[in-house]
């Protein structure tokens, strides 16, 4: 299983017990007030996440593999010794990239909030910066990438949500390993939407399965999603 938080991991995994996600999420610069789901923690053989396999989605998988294969052989959150310190700076980073990633897909300008589902999505900055915060830092003092992909179209947002999105089912599966490892911090970048990954995860792949269909759509979301994997690499993994 892919475990590298912030790159798209494989569907069709089962996230460990996890505790929920906060109920409420800061908003990121340029964006409304957002409420995140809250719900019971769910037993492990509850949570099984299924796959809505589409052609769009499969053309994304083939897209980024082997970007996403490098990415998880570079991730200091599989390495050896991790301490808070290291998951903060690596976290850090990921909300520079996150921030901008954010706006471009859910601020107020955005034209697809409602069919990439703005209002439970938006909230990994602030998970991110409720980690930091924690660990003694202020998110405010890590810069912001200056180059995530700016989409132009639904079929190229989806591309680039697919990265942050995907990556939830990562982030259940290192919380479950590091939980104990780095308490006391929370974690909640990579609790991420608790019991509710499973289905939001199945409610991506639906809206990406009913709205990216026709060929010169799929290659778009493709791209973007290899320029998202892209720059993540050139401002996270240095």
């Amino acid at each position: 299983m892919s475990t590298h938080a912030g790159i798209a991991p494989v569907s069709g995994e089962k996230p460990g017990r996890m505790a929920p996600a906060a109920e409420h999420c800061a908003p990121v610069e340029g964006q409304r007030l957002l409420t995140c789901p809250n719900a019971p923690i769910p037993e492990p053989e509850t949570a099984t996440i299924t796959a809505i396999v589409s052609p769009a989605l499969l053309a994304l998988r083939d897209a980024t593999r082997e970007l996403h294969a490098e990415l998880d052989g570079h991730s200091p959150l599989t390495a050896p010794g991790l301490d808070t310190q290291t998951y903060a700076q690596h976290a850090g980073r990921v909300l520079g990239w996150m921030r901008p990633i954010e706006a471009q897909l859910y601020g107020d300008t955005a034209k697809w909030q409602q069919v990439l589902q703005a209002q439970e999505r938006a909230c990994k900055a602030a998970w991110i910066s409720n980690d930091l915060q924690e660990a003694g830092h202020d998110p405010r003092s890590f810069d912001d990438c200056p180059f995530t992909p700016q989409p132009n179209s639904l079929p190229e947002a989806f591309g680039v949500s697919y990265v942050c999105e995907g990556a939830t089912l990562g982030g259940a599966f290192l919380y479950k390993r590091l939980r104990q490892q780095l308490s006391p911090l929370s974690l909640q970048w990579l609790q991420g939407y608790g019991a509710q990954t499973g289905p939001l995860w199945q409610r991506w792949q639906a809206a990406l399965a009913e709205h990216v269909v026709e060929p010169a759509d799929i290659e778009a979301a493709a791209a973007a999603a290899r320029a998202a994997f892209e720059s993540f690499r050139g401002w996270v993994i240095q």
